[in-house]
């Protein structure tokens, strides 16, 4: 998953008649009236058609646009996440001026916002869906929030510090979170509780944690003055088996597993993307390229392909195939850093979010 700068983070307070998460139980529906935000969908051209809640930019000559950018009038898209049907597409927001959703939800097919989303005013960091895509979690300044996406109620976790990253296990029962004073934890979903605290000598803020895809392993990244900043742990014993050892430290953030679970992708501070060997902790490959810190890693569905994005504004592919230290595309549109980026389920198509206002959809193949 990504990660996030641990910052102060700006939490406006609650809106007469807005919805927050409850700590420790179910939240009140909210009102039938929420503040809406005008969406535009834009694609390579210039003529433009209405639809409802936003408006849809396409060439004449290009039956299928090859770009598509969702835009938020204000604020910044932080991250990003594909329902795992594919369908609905998902982007927390930060920094909104006023009032207003900080969850934007849009449907994929139709280029259209969903059902309005109850007001979730804190700024939200990081978001995972649930393997059955009924819920939604979110990271924000003071709680990670469990959204149901059936009828957007939430629910609060009493986080016991700032929440960094998130990361659902694959059977959808345990949670982790990383948090600002060197711990992770794991929750029990349907209790809502804290089984276990990972932590050790050395380890400082955690900006980023994966689940392996056999729920074995956890990968946390920390911001630590050791020379093992990516641990590995085992789920069974609670105890780390693997350190990632790097000659410097380099404030690694962002880690994500490959499907398969043998190669772990991780960023750094230092502009590079090291790819790993998961069972032995060696560096496989070294790509370099970006020119500013790497703040988000994704792999393809399929794992051919590792989509990497930075704050020099651009998104990379790198066929995992070769470990080619030259990408096989550069994506470029942004014009400010970029936060997130995610592979839809099918992997045709890459969405990555950024400080610029945008969420982009990149066909992939």
């Amino acid at each position: 998953m990504d990660s996030v700068e641990p910052a102060e983070i700006n939490t406006p307070a609650t809106a007469a008649g807005g919805t927050r998460p409850q700590p420790g139980g179910p939240s009140v529906k909210p009102p039938a009236k929420v503040r809406r935000r005008t969406l535009l969908l834009a694609a390579l051209g210039v003529t433009a058609v209405a639809v409802p809640l936003a408006v849809i930019e396409s060439r004449a000559d290009d039956p299928a646009p090859r770009k598509v950018v969702f835009t938020v009038p204000n604020g910044h898209a932080t991250c990003v996440a594909f329902n795992p049907n594919g369908k609905t597409l998902a982007a927390g927001l930060s920094a909104l001026q006023g009032t207003g959703s900080t969850l934007r939800l849009w449907d994929v097919a139709e280029g259209t916002a969903t059902t309005p989303w109850p007001d979730q005013l804190e700024d939200v960091t990081k978001m995972a869906f649930s393997p059955d895509g009924r819920t939604l979690a979110t990271t924000g300044a003071l709680e990670v929030s469990l959204w149901n996406l059936a009828d957007r109620t939430g629910i609060a976790l009493p986080h016991p510090q700032l929440p960094l990253d998130l990361a659902f296990a694959p059977d959808g029962r345990t949670l982790a979170t990383g948090g600002r004073y060197g711990a992770a934890w794991l929750w029990d979903l349907p209790t809502r509780t804290v089984t276990t605290t990972l932590t050790t000598q050395g380890m400082a803020v955690v900006n980023a944690v994966a689940f392996s895809p056999d729920g074995r392993t956890l990968a946390t990244g920390s911001a630590d003055l050791t020379a093992s900043p990516v641990r590995l742990w085992d789920l069974r014993t609670h105890t780390v088996h693997a350190t990632l050892d790097a000659p410097l430290w380099h404030g690694f953030k962002p880690v994500a597993f490959s499907p398969d679970g043998r190669t772990l992708a991780t960023g750094s501070a230092d502009n590079v993307v090291r790819v790993w060997d998961s069972a032995t902790g060696t560096v496989d490959a070294t790509l370099t390229g970006h020119t500013a810190p790497v703040t988000t890693v994704a792999f393809s569905p399929n794992g051919n392909t590792l989509a990497t994005g930075s704050e020099d504004r651009t998104v990379r592919l790198w066929d995992t195939s070769t470990l080619d230290v030259v990408p096989v595309d550069t994506l470029t549109g942004h014009t400010d850093k970029v936060t997130s980026v995610a592979f839809s389920p099918d992997g045709r198509t890459l969405t990555s979010a950024g400080l610029d206002r945008t969420v982009r959809l990149w066909p992939i193949g």
